[in-house]
């Protein structure tokens, strides 16, 4: 996959959101960050982050009445991680940090749908 192409797309998308402080493309199953924006290491969060989603896998039979899980958001004092699927086959998650109260999320999971969609094609 060209790594050119996918920081702009990650980059423009935070760019569309101003209250995104960040999010990184994220392999669900290894934890591994294919790509993050900005490009900082945020201790650790986006990989601590997936576990979440692997959390609720393991539980999802007890939710099944329920539908599939669609997001998972954390509330923090200070931000909110949201994660999103992006892609299938491979997993892949987008993790995102955001301020409270600051972000249209339907037209972020609408990007995340179109992204997802630039990101196949590249595979």
């Amino acid at each position: 996959m060209n790594q050119a192409p996918l920081a702009t797309s990650l980059g423009d998308l935070v760019a569309r959101y101003p209250g995104v402080r960040g999010c990184a493309l994220v392999d669900a199953a290894s934890g591994l960050v294919w790509h993050r924006h900005p490009d900082a290491d945020m201790h650790g969060i986006w990989e601590a982050a997936v576990d979440h989603w692997r959390l609720q896998q393991r539980l999802s039979e007890h939710f099944s009445e329920l539908g599939p899980a669609k997001a998972i958001v954390l509330h923090h004092a200070e931000l909110k991680v949201t994660l999103l699927p992006c892609l299938s086959d491979p997993d892949v998650l987008l993790v995102c940090l955001a301020e409270h109260g600051n972000v249209d999320w339907a037209g972020w999971q609408r990007d995340t749908r179109q992204l997802a969609e630039r990101l196949r094609a590249d595979l």
